[in-house]
């Protein structure tokens, strides 16, 4: 019963042995052209000027989240001043509008 184990145990590590160094003992050739070479280059070239795009956007648009929330806040702390100013815009929106002129003393003043 032994000898059974070891025959199939050495058996084992030889074809180990044999497929680990099979698969090691060639390397495959790499076939891309220059051309595709250069536009790869191009290609990374353009992605990372997207990039630093990207990243100054993020950059002004975290700036003005931060802008905003500060004002925000400033804006919270003053509810009744701003109910008052609101109240106002409300109060004269119907005011502010020009009166028409009738169509026909528009007419007797341009002859």
């Amino acid at each position: 019963m032994r000898t059974g184990r070891r025959v199939r145990l050495i058996g084992a590590a030889c074809a180990f042995s044999f497929i680990a160094l099979s698969g090691c003992a060639k390397t495959t050739t790499c076939e891309i052209s220059p051309v595709e070479l250069e536009e790869l280059r191009e290609d990374i070239a353009v992605l990372q000027k997207d990039l630093k795009t990207a990243k100054d956007r993020e950059t002004a648009l975290t700036n003005d989240l931060a802008t905003k929330k500060a004002d925000l806040e400033s804006k919270k702390a003053k509810p009744a001043e701003l109910r008052a100013q609101l109240d106002a815009v409300k109060k004269g929106a119907g005011k502010t509008e020009k009166a028409k002129e009738p169509k026909d003393a528009a007419k007797k003043g341009s002859s």
